[in-house]
C-alpha cells in the first residue's frame, strides 16, 4: 500500500492530465491517492480540472481523497453568503467563473467595478446565484464534500500544514489546516510526516526547474505556479512531476 499525494492543481488541466498519465500506470487498488486541494483559479480550466478528479475517483481502482483548499474554502464561502467576496476580489475567481461561461464571468466583473467600495465593507451582494446555478450537481458535490486533512499510514496530508504548539491534528482550528502557520513553515519536525501544499514554495535547480520543499518532516508539493504539477509517493518518497504547462 502506497500513499500518493498531488499538489496544487490552479486549473491547469493540461499539467493534471500530464501528471496522470505518468502516475495511473503505476497505481495499484490498494493505494490511496490524496489531492492536497486549490483545484480551482489562476489557470484557465478549473471546470475541466475538477471532471478529470472526478473521472479519476469513478474509473481508478486506487482510492482517490481530496482535501479543501483555501481557494475552494473561499468560493464556498460565497455560496453562502452574497456578500461575502474574498474569493472573488482575492482569488482570481473570475477565471474560475470563466472556466464555466464567459459571459457571466464578464457579467460579474461589469457588476463587481459598477459596486465599487462597496464590496468591500458587506454593502453589496452580487448574484453569485447564477454561477452556483451553472454547475453541474457533481460539481457541487465536489466542494462539499472536501475534506479538511488525511492521515494514512504513511503521512498526514493537509493543504495548509498546522500549528504544532496546538497539538494533535484533530485539535486544530481549521483555519490553521487550510492556511498553515508561518511556525509549520519554518520549524516544523515532527511527529507526522506532513505533505502539503499551499506555500508556492518550490526549490528551483541549477535550471530552473521547480522541485518539491523536502523538510526534515514535511514535503512541500505546491510547484504549479512554476506550470509543473508534483506528486510524492510515500514510503519510498518518488516524486512524479508533468512536464511544463505554463497558464
Amino acid at each position: 500500500m502506497a500513499t500518493v499525494a498531488i499538489g496544487d492543481v490552479h486549473g491547469n488541466r493540461p499539467a493534471l492530465d500530464d501528471l496522470l498519465a505518468r502516475l495511473e500506470p503505476e497505481l495499484r487498488p490498494e493505494d490511496i491517492v490524496v489531492f492536497l486541494g486549490d483545484y480551482i483559479d489562476r489557470g484557465p480550466d478549473s471546470r475541466g480540472c475538477i471532471d478529470r478528479i472526478l473521472d479519476l475517483a469513478r474509473d481508478s481502482s486506487a482510492s482517490i481523497v481530496t482535501l479543501v483548499g483555501n481557494h475552494e474554502d473561499w468560493l464556498m464561502a460565497s455560496l453562502r453568503d452574497h456578500y461575502r467576496h474574498d474569493w472573488l476580489l482575492g482569488m482570481d475567481g473570475f477565471d474560475t467563473i470563466a472556466s464555466y461561461s464567459r459571459e457571466l464571468a464578464a457579467e460579474l466583473r461589469h457588476q463587481a467595478e459598477a459596486a465599487g467600495t462597496g464590496l468591500y465593507d458587506g454593502r453589496v451582494s452580487l448574484p453569485y446565484d447564477r454561477f452556483f446555478d451553472l454547475l453541474p450537481a457533481a460539481h457541487i458535490a465536489f466542494l462539499r464534500d472536501l475534506r479538511v486533512f488525511h492521515r494514512s499510514p504513511d503521512a498526514l496530508c493537509v493543504h495548509g500544514g498546522y500549528d504544532p504548539r496546538v497539538g494533535a491534528i484533530e485539535s486544530q482550528p481549521r483555519e490553521n489546516l487550510i492556511w498553515g502557520s508561518a511556525r509549520f513553515l519554518r520549524s516544523y519536525d515532527g511527529p507526522d510526516e506532513v505533505v502539503y501544499g499551499h506555500w508556492n514554495n518550490a526549490v528551483l535547480d541549477a535550471n530552473g526547474w521547480p522541485q518539491p520543499a523536502f523538510g526534515p518532516a514535511s514535503i512541500g508539493l505546491d510547484t504549479i505556479s512554476h506550470g509543473v504539477l508534483s506528486a510524492v509517493r510515500l514510503p519510498d518518497r518518488r516524486v512524479f512531476q508533468s512536464a511544463r504547462f505554463e497558464c
